[in-house]
C-alpha cells in the first residue's frame, strides 16, 4: 500500500510537472520511482528480504543484534532490489542511470546497490549511536540491569554501568563501593542497593522452599 501510493504521487507530480509553462526536468529514475504497481512491488520486496535476513542473522548468530547485522541484511535487500528490476524489464537501474543489458552487468549493479545501502545503513546506526551513547551489540549483556534501572527510575545511570562493565552477571555482587567506583551518587546508589538485597532474599526464599525429591539415589552394583 505504501509502494502504490508512493507511486501515485509520483505520477501526479509528473503530471503537473509536464503542464508547468517551464517544464522541469525529469525527476531522478530508480527502484523507488515509477508506476505505483511497480513501486510497489519493490518496495515488497526490499522490506521482504530485509526483514527476513535480519531475523535469520540474528538468529544465526545468537541473538545478536548490531550494526553489521543490519548492514548484511541490508545489503541483501539492496541487491534482491536491483536483480527484480532487472528480472521485471525496468528500463532503468536500481538506483538510476541505464538498466545494464547482460548477466555480468545485473550482477555488478546487484552488488553494487547492495553496498550502497548497507554503507549508508551503517554510517545512519554510527550516527545515531554517537548521539545515544550505546552499542547495541553489547545490548544483551546489560538486559536485566537496563530493566533494574528502569523499574527504579534511574535509567540515565545505565551509561554508568556500561562504563563500569557491570554486566548482568555482577549484580548480586554490588556493593557500595562498586557504585561508587561508576560514579553514582548516594540515593541512587541506596535504591539499587535495597533492590539487589530484596533479588538476593527473593533468590534464597525460593531456595528454600524448592520441593525435595523423595527419590531413592541409585547406587552402584558391588564389583565382584
Amino acid at each position: 500500500m505504501l509502494g502504490y501510493g508512493l507511486g501515485m504521487m509520483n505520477k501526479s507530480l509528473e503530471a503537473q510537472a509536464a503542464n508547468m509553462p517551464n517544464k522541469p526536468p525529469t525527476m531522478a529514475q530508480g527502484s523507488f520511482s515509477g508506476p505505483p504497481r511497480v513501486l510497489a512491488l519493490n518496495l515488497a520486496v526490499f522490506s521482504a528480504v530485509q526483514g527476513g535476513l535480519t531475523l535469520a542473522i540474528k538468529k544465526a548468530r545468537g541473538g545478536v543484534e548490531d550494526i553489521q547485522g543490519s548492514m548484511m541484511a541490508m545489503f541483501g535487500a539492496g541487491s534482491a532490489l536491483s536483480l527484480v528490476g532487472a528480472a521485471t524489464g525496468s528500463p532503468t537501474g536500481a538506483m538510476g542511470g541505464e538498466a545494464p543489458k547482460d548477466a555480468v552487468g545485473v550482477m555488478t549493479d546487484a552488488v553494487r546497490t547492495g553496498a550502497l545501502f548497507a554503507l549508508l545503513n551503517g554510517a545512519f546506526m554510527k550516527v545515531g549511536q554517537a548521539f545515544s551513547g550505546k552499542d547495541s551489540s553489547q545490548d544483551y549483556l546489560y538486559a536485566h540491569a537496563s530493566n533494574m534501572l528502569t523499574t527504579l527510575g534511574l535509567e540515565k545511570y545505565e551509561k554508568n554501568f556500561r562504563k563500569g562493565l557491570l554486566t548482568d552477571d555482577t549484580l548480586l555482587l554490588l556493593n557500595d563501593s562498586a557504585l561508587q567506583e561508576v560514579r553514582i551518587p548516594p540515593g541512587p546508589r541506596l535504591k539499587i542497593l535495597n533492590y539487589v538485597d530484596a533479588t538476593r532474599a527473593q533468590m534464597a526464599q525460593a531456595y528454600q522452599n524448592r520441593p525435595m525429591s523423595l527419590a531413592v539415589p541409585e547406587q552402584d552394583e558391588p564389583k565382584a
